[in-house]
């Protein structure tokens, strides 16, 4: 696993990337070392291939956040892990898709907890499999952002993609319920990715392909529920 490890300190990066291999053994893991967002934009730009970021979110020039806008420009699904001693912006960390914040010190046992979600995430990326023109079409269920009724059929709409099968709203929510337990009905005819939400307003909620979608009153106490539920149990 190809990890970088974003932040201004160079102790620090060196005890990251210390207790990260201790954790794998050597010759599991590379850490590559970054002491500012630019630098590792540059090599987002270059091409270079990383399974994941640890990106502090304070540093001089651009900060965390900044830097996670900019890496998602290149990379919409790379997980990045915040560290931060300011855990209260969770919520600031989920409009970039933030995989886990972790509160500085760095707990040895959380940082193990999250290397092996992470591990989990990059060799067991659920799928989801739609019939499209008579063919088996396959998508990973984290690029789902939202599936919508219309009509006699229901709408997928992935990040980058979209597809309208003849199915109807109630079937294609079982059939996202036996791969991903992350998503909500926010109104009769939405059911939304909870880690692709980037906003949550007080009628409607943003989604981060752009997509701004209604919540119904009846729900909207519940959807609030669940998001921060989702972010207490996944560290988003």
């Amino acid at each position: 696993m190809r990890i970088a490890i974003v932040d201004d300190e160079s102790l620090f990066r060196r005890q990251i990337d210390e207790t990260i291999t201790s954790l794998y053994g050597k010759g599991e893991v590379s850490c590559f070392h970054y002491s500012d967002g630019e630098s590792i934009i540059r090599s987002f730009k270059t091409g270079f291939e990383l399974d994941a970021v640890f990106l502090d979110i304070e540093m001089k020039g651009l900060d965390g956040m900044e830097t996670a806008r900019a890496i998602r420009s290149y990379s919409k699904d790379i997980p990045i892990i915040f560290m931060t001693s300011h855990t209260e912006m969770a919520m600031d960390g989920y409009e970039v898709g933030a995989f886990r914040f972790l509160g500085k010190p760095v707990d040895k046992e959380k940082l193990r907890e999250t290397l092996k979600d992470l591990e989990n995430k990059i060799k067991v990326e659920e799928k989801i499999v739609l019939k499209v023109d008579g063919e088996d079409v396959i998508h990973p269920i984290s690029s789902l952002v939202y599936i919508e009724a219309a009509n006699n059929s229901t709408r997928f709409v992935f990040t980058d993609d979209s597809a309208e099968i003849r199915m109807k709203f109630a079937e294609g929510m079982k059939l996202v319920d036996g791969v991903s337990k992350d998503f909500f009905k926010c109104h009769r005819s939405y059911y939304i990715n909870l880690a692709r939400v980037s906003k949550l307003g007080s009628g409607d909620v943003n989604m981060d392909n752009g997509d701004v979608l209604p919540v119904s009153r009846s729900a909207a106490a519940d959807v609030k529920q669940r998001l921060f539920e989702f972010i207490r149990r996944t560290g988003r």
